[in-house]
């Protein structure tokens, strides 16, 4: 294996990785006091336990860098047809893993593996191979429609009954790509609306036939619409002054709606104590009463010990690692290439900022992790993969480079020979070759 320093691609980027493997290390084991206490573990072992989870996620962006971008567009269709078998499984009783009431993902092996994590990739991996094929023909709806929300709203509909947020995440990702990939601007209009719709009907269905029915949503159907009612209590409780919220509640459903919005209001309070400069390192009070400070909640943990400054750095890495995509999507000449890019850098900082703005209480819980920071698991093993898709693009373009580089210095050499005879140069007999493999 190369060492570091000798890796092709964006070194920026390599940088970016290794600083988020140590702030993620660092944040989980400082954060992780009261995981430790509800499993009955300690904080070594869960430091250890986020070790493993970013050298495995090192590995998976190794192995995802060094394969050829050819196999990514030859194999597109391919995984994004296993994301849909894998997402088909959480209907099978004996397969899905379930969590406070929703199903999370799949048991293989006797661990958990999110399959949402898988979709987010695959989505993407279709989109690049749909519009290096069939972007001209986009223009008609009906091919729009086959070819694009046939797929794209498969996915939608399959996740969206086990979370509305990663649903609602892919198809933001979803449009963000068609949108700069100039895909007809009625076509996404139309999309919209019929999304809106269709969601709104949706709950119009969830009121009429299952809120307050507690016999119905324990149905097979009433299952499918109980994640309705968390996106309406999670709406609720965020725009709501808490006067509006518990007006007539009762005392325990009062508790209750409490209980469901500690956590963000403990985030609130980590963020406020943190101020400019934080605590300090290990010094967080909030990590004993913020449960998912480790996970959900991390970037507000991070405040807290690291204040505003450790904030803001966090944020400029991500719009770092952006910027530097940008830059790369403007030297791809194939649309494969700037649609894999653009897309893995969108689900990236998107999830990230969705991530901060529910912590800063500007956005309701929707349960995303910061990417690369967050306790690890299957969302850090294929975020860590997407990482390595992305320079495995910026290898291929290096190569690209430097061959058309080389070309153009033997062009100009053979140039100079034939107007300076008795120059002798190897170049006479250069075969000029502009064939990329982008």
């Amino acid at each position: 294996m190369k060492p570091f320093w000798k890796l092709k691609g964006d070194k920026v980027i390599w940088i970016l990785v290794v600083l988020f493997a140590m702030i993620s290390i660092a944040a989980v084991f400082s954060s992780s006091s009261f995981l430790a206490s509800s499993n009955g573990t300690t904080k070594v072992a869960i430091f250890l336990e986020q070790t493993k989870s970013v050298l495995l996620g090192f590995t998976a962006l190794l192995i995802c860098y060094l394969i050829p971008l050819r196999w990514y567009r030859a194999l597109s269709f391919i995984l994004f047809g296993g994301t849909i078998a894998m997402l088909l499984m959480l209907f099978v009783p004996g397969l899905r893993s379930e969590a406070n009431g929703a199903v999370r993902g799949i048991k293989v092996f006797g661990r958990t593996v999110q399959v949402f994590e898988f979709a987010k990739v695959g989505i993407i991996l279709y989109l690049a191979k749909a519009l290096e094929l069939w972007q001209d023909r986009l223009d008609d709806f009906k091919q729009f429609a086959l070819r694009i929300i046939l797929p794209v709203g498969t996915v939608c509909l399959l996740i969206l009954f086990n979370s509305f947020s990663s649903a609602l995440l892919i198809g933001l990702i979803s449009f963000l790509i068609l949108f700069f990939m100039d895909v007809s601007p009625k076509n996404l209009a139309i999309t919209a609306g019929a999304v809106i719709v269709a969601v709104l009907l949706m709950f119009g269905v969830y009121h009429a036939f299952f809120a307050g029915k507690p016999e119905r949503q324990q149905s097979a159907v009433g299952k499918v619409f109980n994640r309705f009612g968390t996106v309406e209590s999670r709406l609720t409780a965020h725009f709501e002054t808490e006067e509006e919220s518990l007006e007539g509640l009762s005392k325990a459903e009062i508790e209750r709606l409490k209980d469901k919005d500690r956590q963000s209001e403990n985030a609130k309070v980590a963020i406020s104590e943190g101020r400019i400069f934080g605590k300090g390192p290990g010094k967080s009070t909030q990590r004993y009463s913020l449960s998912m400070a480790f996970s959900d909640f991390i970037y507000a943990f991070i405040v807290e010990e690291y204040g505003l400054i450790g904030g803001t750095f966090v944020l400029l890495l991500y719009l770092i690692f952006l910027f530097r995509c940008i830059r790369l999507c403007q030297r791809c000449k194939a649309t494969y290439s700037s649609v894999l890019i653009a897309g893995l850098s969108f689900l990236i900082t998107t999830q990230a900022f969705l991530h901060i703005l529910v912590n800063v209480r500007l956005l309701p819980i929707t349960g995303h992790t910061l990417p690369l920071i967050s306790h690890g698991g299957t969302a850090y093993l294929v975020l860590c993969g997407a990482f390595g898709m992305i320079l495995s693009v910026n290898r291929q373009l290096d190569k690209q480079d430097a061959r058309e580089r080389a070309a153009r210095e033997a062009a100009a050499a053979k140039l100079e020979s034939e107007y300076n005879p008795d120059t002798t140069s190897m170049t006479d007999h250069t075969e000029i070759n502009y064939t990329t493999n982008e």
